[in-house]
């Protein structure tokens, strides 16, 4: 019989419980040929190629919308493994996508010091995120120290 995890756990333990729900449902659904369960954290998950002990392929989708999918077929009792490493993708996606959130509305630019002191210069490139104003401030101090480094 199909159980629902507890998922008044810590957040560490929330990917463990996600997989397991998801290897649960499969085992439920073994020989459907394919599946399309909601899970407690209201995932939307959908099993195709299920016959015998096989899975060919599984679609999750978040509730934002997000989706991941892996379709290169494995053994129903690889399931709980490879909803744990979807699980991965889908917070590394999250992650990146709340760092693209953040830089919205700066602008990226590198900036190249040289150090021409001694035999040979060294160079090294460093990209930083501005704000208009910032890269303003910026640009302004580049003309200053070029107009520096012309008259001296």
């Amino acid at each position: 019989m199909y159980e629902k995890p507890n998922l008044d756990t810590p957040l560490t333990d929330l990917r463990s419980a996600f997989a397991a729900e998801i290897a649960a449902l499969a085992r439920k659904h073994k020989n459907a040929g394919q599946a399309r369960a909601v899970t407690n954290t209201g995932h939307t998950v959908l099993f195709t190629g299920m016959w015998g002990d096989g899975v060919g392929a599984i679609d999750i989708t978040a509730p934002d919308g997000h989706r991941v999918r892996r379709g290169d077929g494995w053994k129903i009792g690889k399931t709980e493994d490879i909803a744990a490493f979807l699980w991965d993708v889908m917070e590394q996606d999250r992650t990146s996508a709340a760092e693209r959130a953040c830089l919205a509305g700066l602008k990226s630019v590198s900036i190249t010091s040289a150090d021409a002191i001694g035999r040979t210069s060294g160079r090294q490139v460093s990209r930083y995120h501005l704000t208009p104003e910032q890269l303003a401030q910026v640009h302004a101090l580049a003309e200053r120290l070029g107009a520096v480094n012309a008259a001296g």
